[in-house]
């Protein structure tokens, strides 16, 4: 089969596992013989028939794999049948047993082994094990035979869940080393969007290049929901990176230090201004003069106690007149 022919197919190989074969000629035939008999006899039956009995299965066969096998065992022996039997192989017929070894090694030779692709795209690990899941689950009702539209189904279904977890790790391995936990930085914010809507049209460029089969609907579908994941992560990206903010918590320190100079404002006014005589000049000068000796006290004992919250205002201080003075260079060019 041509290269130009297995691009155009989902799946690369399927092989089919025929137990109990009874029409091989006697024990002493060439194994390769009978190798090669396996192959004319799976010829035959998915052959151009005039009969329409499984034509939709033969052509669906034809469309979804590259490469089409089988591999036929003899029955091993009537000792199997038995109710005693327990398990010994020096009991199972020959034949079987040189047919097994001979399909093991057919199947895990390692020249012959390649990487599991689906429409020419390799696999990863977790990839395969949710197309694993997926068939799984369609046997699991064990009532009927699955069809072949079902197992179609069943394959979309997990590539558009694979294709959500890969786009969603493009957009969180990008996001990471921007605003990720371990990120210290603060990001101006419309820098922050503008970043995010850049891994967010990544991540749905690998979306789109993966969920490339299954009907319009379910892809349509697996959009929305990674469209949905992303926000939510953008919210945690968002909230991560405001409280890396410079400027957060300056109210619990500005709003009693602008009552503290008000406070000293007017009592110096009041002094400049009032006789010394007068007993609501200087009532009123006690009265502001304890404010603000009371407001400095408690914000003494506040910086007492959290001393490495003041370490980190300290720092924030810095990173707020950073920012402020940036931002003024960058609007001067």
């Amino acid at each position: 089969m041509g290269q130009k022919d297995r691009e155009c197919k989902p799946f690369q190989k399927i092989e089919f596992l025929v137990r109990d074969w009874q029409h091989f000629d006697d024990d002493d035939e060439d194994y390769d013989e009978m190798e090669k008999s396996m192959e004319e006899y799976l010829n035959s039956v998915l052959a151009e028939r005039d009969a329409a009995d499984l034509k939709d299965t033969r052509e669906q066969i034809h469309t979804c794999f590259a490469d089409v096998s089988c591999y036929a065992l003899c029955h091993p022996g009537f000792a199997v049948t038995k109710k005693k039997y327990n398990g010994d192989v020096s009991a199972l017929e020959k034949m079987f047993l040189v047919l097994l070894d001979r399909y093991c090694k057919r199947v895990f030779d390692r020249t012959k082994l390649q990487p599991k692709q689906i429409y020419d795209r390799e696999l990863t690990a977790v990839e395969l094990g949710s197309y694993i899941q997926a068939y799984a689950d369609v046997f699991v009702s064990g009532s009927k035979f699955p069809t072949a539209a079902t197992l179609l189904a069943a394959t979309a279904s997990a590539n558009n869940s694979n294709a959500i977890t890969l786009a969603m790790a493009e957009y969180e391995d990008r996001m990471d080393l921007i605003a990720g936990p371990k990120c210290t930085n603060f990001v101006r914010p419309e820098e922050l969007k503008e970043e995010h809507r850049s891994c967010q049209a990544r991540a749905m460029q690998v979306f789109q290049s993966v969920a490339t089969f299954g009907n319009r609907k379910s892809i349509d579908e697996a959009y929305d929901k990674l469209t949905l994941q992303i926000e939510k992560s953008w919210e945690t990206y968002d909230s991560l990176n405001n409280g890396r903010n410079p400027l957060l918590g300056f109210e619990t320190w500005l709003v009693p230090m602008a009552m503290a100079f008000v406070a000293y404002i007017l009592r110096w006014l009041t002094d400049m201004t009032c006789s010394p005589y007068s007993q609501m000049c200087k009532a009123s000068s006690e009265v502001l003069s304890h404010t603000y000796a009371v407001v400095f006290c408690f914000m003494a004992i506040l910086a007492a106690t959290k001393m490495k919250q003041i370490q980190e205002l300290s720092s924030r201080v810095m990173k707020a007149l950073e920012i402020f003075f940036d931002a003024k260079h960058k609007k001067k060019d």
